[in-house]
């Protein structure tokens, strides 16, 4: 017999498998006992995330339905995004789309309806479903959110919303009151229920949570900050370390009373933006110290049009300025912490240019960048350097009223590899709910060139 792919050298096998798209690395397992073994080795999955990229992950949202899918938008090869400016043709768009889901909220509720042959509503269908929907409240209290509510928001009470990415980990919150419940990994099909945080007296109202890597600890921590419910309000801080079964308090946050949002961690800070009436700012948290920091002053006054993340491995600021779209960064590098403008895109001087939140996903080494819009479901590619300096890539073939993109990092690293604790439970995604044909969820999603002129 001549010689098989068994007998490829390990360690070339595992240099070519590494360099493929997420998708194709698990298609590889099914190929024979071998590459399953050596993609299942927790070695594996350490390297594959030391040289892994971020990449937008996609969700599509509706109200009509159970929001589980999400979409990982990729390379195809490792000629990366071929969003290169050829002669002024049209560029070549070369981005693979795969699926990966979320756990639902309530699973034992979707299989009871699957069971007595009960058929969820699809997006057509006005069919009353007849359910209970009650919530834990942050004191840790059931509240029946009555029949009549129960109707309206049936498909909400089954999906989390997706809070933050955190090195190939997503935290989810639930839908009514957004109190932080589980973390996931879609990759691996892996989540755990985070556990209910500490009664207290008085009645409180959560306005931010994050999930955070303290590299100093190896830990995963998830935080929430409430508020209580008086005129005199104070901001406690509380924070639950992945695999144990309690959370403490941090003390106290210094923000406003407005919600907290765009939870990014950097370098062991996990950072919040604030927007409020009288003008905004950044509050930030050291996993490693477990306290707060302080944050330079924004370099502009008003929080409209504004979006936060990790852009290159440095905290990041969007805004959307008269005819600009501005892009700062955090320079930590010297003994002050400072915001320099790293990218100024001119859109020119068009009213009909799309206006919102511009959400950046990916910095390129060529000096491209690449942007998501929500109200258009669309991502926006600039380089300064090509002939047409924009592409605008349209999310197609959705019924979805809209959608949602965060810059992910996907990773093969197993849940049980990262708890502190081995009490935790850890359940799968695909296990239990799998058999399930929610509505919308066999609808296809597909990423195409338009024309970029507004």
């Amino acid at each position: 017999m001549g010689p098989s792919i068994t007998d490829v050298p390990k360690s070339v096998l595992q240099d070519v498998i590494i360099k493929l798209p997420t998708k194709s690395i698990i298609m590889c397992k099914s190929v024979c006992k071998t590459w399953y073994s050596l993609i299942s080795d927790p070695a594996f999955a350490k390297l594959h995330f030391a040289q892994a990229e971020a990449y937008p992950m996609v969700r599509p949202v509706d109200r009509r339905s159970v929001s589980r899918n999400l979409y990982l938008v990729e390379p195809e090869d490792s000629s990366g995004f071929d969003l290169k400016d050829h002669d002024c043709n049209r560029s070549r768009v070369h981005m693979n789309l795969s699926k990966y889901k979320l756990p639902v909220c309530h699973p034992e509720e979707l299989l009871n309806y699957h069971r007595n042959g009960i058929v969820m509503p699809s997006h057509e269908t006005e069919r009353k479903v007849s359910m209970k929907i009650t919530q834990i409240d942050d004191n840790n209290n059931e509240v029946d959110l009555g029949d009549g509510f129960a109707f309206m928001m049936q498909y909400d009470h089954n999906s989390y919303n997706l809070v933050n990415s955190c090195n190939g980990l997503l935290c989810l919150s639930y839908f009514f009151g957004n109190r932080p419940a589980a973390v996931c990994n879609p990759i691996t099909g892996e989540f755990i229920n985070l556990p209910h945080g500490p009664k207290h007296e008085k009645a409180m109202t959560l306005i931010g949570s994050g999930l955070g890597f303290s590299p100093r600890t190896n830990e995963y921590k998830v935080m929430r900050i409430l508020k209580e419910q008086t005129p005199d309000t104070n901001k406690v801080a509380e924070i639950h370390t992945l695999g144990t079964g309690s959370w403490k308090s941090v003390g106290t946050a210094r923000c406003s009373d407005s919600e907290l949002s765009f939870p990014t961690c950097v370098k062991g800070m996990l950072y919040w933006f604030c927007d409020k009436w009288s003008g905004c700012s950044v509050i930030s948290f050291d996993l490693d110290t477990e306290e707060f920091q302080s944050v330079p002053s924004l370099p502009f006054e008003d929080g409209y049009d504004v979006s936060m993340g990790d852009l290159g491995g440095s905290l990041c600021l969007c805004k959307v300025e008269s005819f600009e779209i501005n892009v700062w960064v955090m320079n930590d590098s010297g003994p002050q912490k400072l915001w320099m403008k790293k990218i100024s895109i001119h859109t020119g001087f068009s009213r009909s240019w799309p206006r919102g939140v511009y959400i950046p996903m990916k910095y390129f080494e060529n000096d491209g960048l690449l942007m998501f819009n929500s109200r258009l479901n669309a991502f926006f590619y600039h380089h300064p350097g090509n002939h047409s300096p924009f592409i605008y890539l349209k999310l197609r073939e959705i019924k979805y009223s809209s959608s949602e993109a965060i810059s992910h990092v996907p990773s093969f690293i197993s849940l049980k590899d990262i708890l502190v604790g081995k009490d935790v439970e850890i359940l799968n995604i695909n296990s239990r709910c799998a058999v399930l044909k929610l509505p919308g969820e066999t609808e296809a999603l597909s990423l195409v060139e338009e024309n970029a002129s507004f």
